[in-house]
């Protein structure tokens, strides 16, 4: 059984829960029309395209930026990257406040 670590904020004490997003400082998980979005930001985006009937997918496709490899026996990690909205010829990349990650 693999084990599932909770990170401590070390200024407030609070556990985090696999509800809230880790790697982004402030985010809150939501659903809106269905869709689990990893933050406000993404559904007040989607809404606002939706508003607009501007058609656009949500995280529909991950692109390999550079593959994993092995350097010096120890494997480096592959990088990808997964936009948040792709429309028929644009990509919208959603980013909120600037934090130390």
């Amino acid at each position: 059984m693999k084990k599932t670590r909770r990170k401590v904020d070390k200024k407030s004490k609070k556990k985090s829960t696999s509800s809230e997003n880790s790697k982004i400082k402030n985010a809150t998980p939501l659903t809106y029309d269905g869709i689990k979005f990893r933050s406000k930001l993404e559904v007040y985006c989607y809404k606002e395209l939706k508003k607009h009937k501007i058609y656009a997918n949500y995280e529909p496709v991950t692109y390999t930026i550079l593959d994993s490899f092995y350097f010096n026996n120890k494997k480096v990690q592959g990088i990808t990257y997964t936009p948040d909205f792709v429309g028929e010829d644009f990509i919208i990349e959603c980013k909120g406040w600037m934090n130390d990650a």
